[in-house]
């Protein structure tokens, strides 16, 4: 498929972005705010509506699509500001253990949820630190994780091992296995994980070559996945600051009567076109990832930029906003905090930058010594 091709949208696309829009059209910021991190209700309409299986396969109830219509739901899903780990369980997991055969049915039906440890969330170029080591009892996994988008109702966890070397399928009630809690700046549920277990030979699911490809494809699927969340903030957040200065007094007129406030919106629709664009590339270069090609130095571009965006939309947003625009009474406060999360998944401008720093680095190396 070329780029121009994946930027045509489809009647199939289209009508994803349809209902999706309509659904997430009808959740106000209340009922988020009330669900505090998680809701039942609206997981099993995700469910329902097919979202889960987005990129499974139909042979496990998916709909076999890619990362183009799933960038259309994860927008959505980011102007609505839902906290559910739509991108870790249904996105990284079910992407990952779809492209090595794995079966993902209760992932698709949304009776399990799951969660990457060691890769794919965030996605700042932190490799995992949990060993494994096999021994006549199992394998014994090691280690411990500072970050991971698992809240209470997480039933399983994928876990990658130092060097992407192997990919491990847990139940969360496996003995050894640590999960402590504590919440993200946008209100969503997080948890350290400690890794103290011996676990049973079935658990490994993949490893070697495999197990690398696997990862590189969730790895991809997950930057694909934010920056279109992103998007979809900044989009919401651009809304909501142009609706407060049209509304807004001062000085006996509408704070939009300024030029200058004009043209700051104005700057910053120019930063959610170039966030638009990053999100349809991003998507494009996952389309392939994992045993085809690995799209990490151009994802790292990526990330890079709409981490700008993220950075100048939400800034902007607030100081427009004025003190009053950090309290909870006002929505886009917490538009505001939900940018701040995504930059640190996504390892913020300079973490992208470092990372593409590293890459260009280690390849000319590699030429160097093959020079000589």
């Amino acid at each position: 498929m070329t780029f121009l091709e994946h930027l045509t949208p489809s009647d199939e696309t289209g009508m994803i972005r349809e209902s999706a829009e309509k659904w997430t059209g009808g959740i106000s910021d209340s009922d988020v705010r009330a669900s505090k991190g998680f809701s039942s209700t609206r997981w099993a309409d995700m469910a329902e509506m097919g979202w889960h299986g987005l990129l499974a396969d139909p042979d496990h109830g998916g709909l076999g699509l890619g990362p183009a219509a799933l960038s259309l739901l994860c927008q959505a899903i980011g102007r609505a500001r839902l906290p559910e780990p739509f991108v870790a369980s249904s996105v990284v997991c079910v992407g990952t253990l779809t492209s090595i055969g794995q079966d993902v049915t209760a992932l698709v039906d949304g009776s399990t949820i799951a969660a990457p440890a060691g890769f794919g969330l965030p996605c700042d170029g932190v490799s995992s630190t949990i060993t494994a080591s096999a021994g006549a009892g199992g394998h014994h996994l090691t280690g411990t994780l500072g970050i991971c988008e698992a809240g209470p109702d997480t039933t399983e966890f994928l876990v990658a091992t130092k060097r992407a070397e192997a990919l491990y399928r847990l139940p969360r009630t496996t003995e050894g296995l640590t999960v402590r809690p504590y919440g993200a700046i946008d209100g969503r549920p997080l948890a350290r994980l400690a890794f103290d277990c011996v676990v049973p030979a079935e658990a490994l699911i993949t490893s070697g070559n495999a197990a690398r490809a696997a990862i590189r494809r969730g790895n991809a699927l997950a930057v694909s996945a934010l920056t279109a969340d992103a998007t979809g903030t900044i989009e919401k957040a651009i809304d909501l600051t142009t609706a407060y200065i049209d509304e807004r007094n001062q000085f006996g007129q509408p704070l939009a009567a300024f030029q200058a406030l004009r043209h700051m919106v104005a700057d910053r629709l120019v930063e959610l076109e170039a966030a638009r664009s990053m999100t349809d590339l991003a998507a494009f270069a996952a389309e392939d990832a994992g045993d085809a090609g690995d799209p990490k130095q151009l994802h790292d571009r990526v990330r890079a930029r709409i981490c700008r965006a993220a950075q100048t939309v939400g800034q902007t947003a607030i100081q427009l906003h004025g003190g009053m625009g950090m309290t909870d009474e006002m929505a886009i406060g917490h538009y505001f905090r939900r940018l701040i999360f995504l930059q640190a998944m996504m390892g913020q401008e300079a973490g992208a930058l470092r990372d593409r720093a590293a890459t260009l680095a280690a390849d000319i190396e590699m030429q160097r010594e093959v020079v000589q």
